[in-house]
């Protein structure tokens, strides 16, 4: 088994390796965005408990339904916040109609009554404009079913009504402080660049070498890219959806811009060290009659591979080229050169060429202006 390779230090002349010293505690407070969620889902809940009990009449039978639609409405992004109450106020009106209609068929809240109004209430909710507030149909129907059916009218009401007052507190207060969970996604892809980084760490080793990785040992490398790159979508898809009609986007237009071209670039390297495995372990030190680089041109790519590797480990750029850039362009020249050799001597190596080809489209998808900082 090939021990991993340790990752390069941060360049010492980044900006971004040695961000300003913000502090402990809002660094913590950046990368955990439930946190501010939870205290702005807290205070949308006190205000709308406080204003649902000061509304007289009947309705004031029924104040928990205020602070449910404000947590209902608080979500890690505005557009989601409008979004979801609305989609929950949908869903809530939908199981009072579904409701209503059974009980004026069935007037006591039976066996049969509540059999169809969760057999409606679950088919209405798969509804794919309700999203996940489908869920609320069932349970507002049996709610009106159940509780409110003395008084279905005036529960329906009170319902509705008190649970769109709070969502339109719960909205009120991410406009007040709306969310923009930059820092998890910065997270999410310095873990992808980790992963790619020991990748391509371990496959430029494993041709220094001269032999495949152990039986299974590539598969669980590749199986580490996987949960990376699916918590990186996730975090990166958070982050756009918080920036729709977000005050704060502008102040942070230049790193959101940055992480774009991040995922990007990221996104093609996995892809590339994907094929890259397919040529080293499956096509060159596999035992091949003819291997797809064999020993003369191992030795560039590895270097090659190990230097683009390092290159991954600090993608998120600087405008000017760094020193690692500058040597890997120097190491896929020189491998460019050993297969344009090797092709002299022994015939066509189509498979090292792609393998030129692909480390430098890899490449330039790190570096394209604007360039990207090294990081830790």
């Amino acid at each position: 088994m090939l021990p991993p390779r340790p990752l390069r230090a941060p360049h010492p002349t980044s900006r971004l390796a040695h961000p300003p010293r913000r502090g402990w505690l809002r660094r913590t407070w950046a990368r955990h965005p439930r946190a501010a969620l939870a205290i702005r889902a807290a205070l949308a809940a006190a205000l709308a408990w406080a204003v649902g009990q000061a509304i007289p009449g009947p309705t004031a039978q029924y104040p928990y339904y205020a602070p449910l639609g404000a947590v209902i409405a608080t979500t890690f992004s505005l557009a989601g916040s409008v979004r979801e109450s609305l989609q929950a106020v949908a869903s809530i009106g939908l199981g009072a109609f579904i409701a209503f209609g059974v009980g004026a068929v069935e007037a006591q809240a039976g066996m049969l009554a509540v059999f169809v109004v969760v057999a409606l209430g679950v088919l209405v909710g798969g509804w794919r404009l309700l999203g996940d507030m489908g869920s609320w149909v069932t349970t507002s129907a049996l709610f009106i079913l159940i509780i409110g059916r003395d008084d279905p009218v005036g529960y329906i009401g009170a319902y509705t009504g008190l649970t769109l007052l709070g969502a339109a507190i719960g909205i009120a207060v991410n406009v007040a402080f709306p969310p923009l969970p930059l820092a998890p996604a910065q997270l999410a892809l310095t873990r992808v660049r980790r992963v790619l980084t020991e990748q391509l760490h371990h496959l430029a080793d494993g041709l220094d070498r001269g032999e495949a990785p152990a039986s299974g040992e590539w598969d669980s490398h590749r199986r580490s890219l996987d949960p990376a790159m699916w918590a990186m979508r996730e975090a990166l898809h958070d982050a756009a959806e918080a920036r729709r009609w977000n005050r704060r986007t502008r102040r942070y237009d230049v790193a959101i811009e940055r992480q774009d071209r991040q995922a990007s670039a990221l996104q093609r390297a996995a892809l590339l060290v994907e094929d890259l495995s397919d040529v080293v372990v499956e096509e060159d030190l596999a035992g091949l009659e003819r291997p797809a680089l064999g020993p003369r041109l191992r030795p560039a790519a590895a270097r090659a591979l190990r230097l683009l590797g390092d290159v991954l480990a600090q993608v998120e750029g600087r405008e000017e080229e760094t020193e690692e850039v500058r040597r890997a362009r120097e190491a896929l020249d020189a491998l460019a050169r050993e297969v344009v050799a090797a092709e002299r001597d022994a015939g066509p190596h189509l498979v090292a060429a792609g393998l030129v080809v692909s480390v430098r489209r890899c490449l330039e998808a790190a570096t394209d202006p604007p360039r990207f900082r090294v990081a830790g």
